[in-house]
């Protein structure tokens, strides 16, 4: 008995090769998009590096190493005076509505740009210091600089401090004691006002003649090494440095700050005024010393 036909088979066979065709495309589009989007995350960014501007150029002031502030602000004030002349005898010259001639509107605008640096000048030294705060130092005795003539003085010897017990103790045996090396010991005199106690108690007055040639020269290399030789002396955990300063070495009295600190040593600095004779007055009663 002969089968009925089940019509062409070709037909699906074409359908499903579309479709094949469709899924593969889809396939290697994706792939391609999987591909660009690694190449993308891993390409690195290229960030352009910053460029430096130079700053604007000031002029310096006039004559600045030469003129003080008042004198360059006086000779402003004497140009300013003159261009206003100037151009008084100007507006008499030309006629009502005419421009300022060009040198004299010139002259003007660098004058104000004077003004104006002189000004930040002003300002700029004129920016308020404070001063290390002062704090209590309990059981450490104090030991005397001075610091005049950009030469270092210390009043006594304290070498072999660390040779006693006790060495608080003997603190107005070293007080008494002067440095020959910086004090004239004969013309200097001191007075005993109360005893000195080993348990505390003291009031001794002194007057120190400093010697011209005597101390450590400051101004020199060899002079600060010195310096630093004569402070090893001083004993971090029993002395706090008493500094005096004159008014002409404000500039020269930072090596013995630098070494004070080296050796930990807590330090109180004033300034002074020695009397006639590079004489030296103090005062050392009972109390507690001071630092910054």
């Amino acid at each position: 008995m002969r089968r009925r036909d089940q019509g062409d088979p070709g037909s699906l066979d074409l359908l499903l090769d579309t479709i094949c065709n469709i899924f593969g495309l889809l396939v290697f589009v994706a792939v391609i998009a999987a591909v660009l989007a690694r190449a993308r995350t891993q390409t690195p960014r290229h960030v352009p590096s910053p460029i430096a501007l130079p700053e604007p150029a000031q002029a310096p002031l006039p004559d600045a190493p030469d003129i003080d502030i008042e004198t360059l602000g006086n000779r402003i004030d004497q140009a300013r005076q003159h261009v206003g002349e100037l151009e008084s005898a100007l507006a008499s010259l030309m006629p009502p509505g005419a421009p300022v001639d060009a040198p004299v509107t010139d002259l003007r605008h660098r004058i104000e740009s004077l003004e104006a640096q002189v000004q930040d000048e002003k300002d700029r030294r004129t920016v308020k210091m404070r001063l290390p705060r002062r704090r209590t130092v309990i059981g450490r005795v104090p030991v005397q600089l001075v610091v005049t003539g950009d030469r270092l003085y210390i009043l006594n010897d304290w070498r072999g401090w660390s040779r006693f017990r006790n060495p608080q103790a003997e603190r107005c045996t070293y007080w008494q004691t002067w440095n020959l090396d910086a004090v004239d010991a004969d013309a200097s005199r001191i007075i005993v006002h109360e005893p000195c106690w080993r348990a505390g108690g003291q009031d001794l007055e002194r007057w120190a003649h400093l010697l011209p040639d005597g101390g450590i020269d400051l101004s020199t290399p060899t002079g600060v090494g010195r310096a630093k030789r004569a402070l090893r002396v001083l004993d971090p955990r029993s002395h706090v440095a008493s500094i005096k300063v004159t008014s002409d070495s404000f500039d020269t009295w930072a090596p013995v700050r630098s070494v004070v600190l080296q050796r930990r040593i807590p330090y109180d600095v004033s300034p002074i005024e020695l009397q006639a004779g590079l004489v030296f007055h103090d005062r050392i009663r009972s109390g507690t010393a001071s630092a910054q």
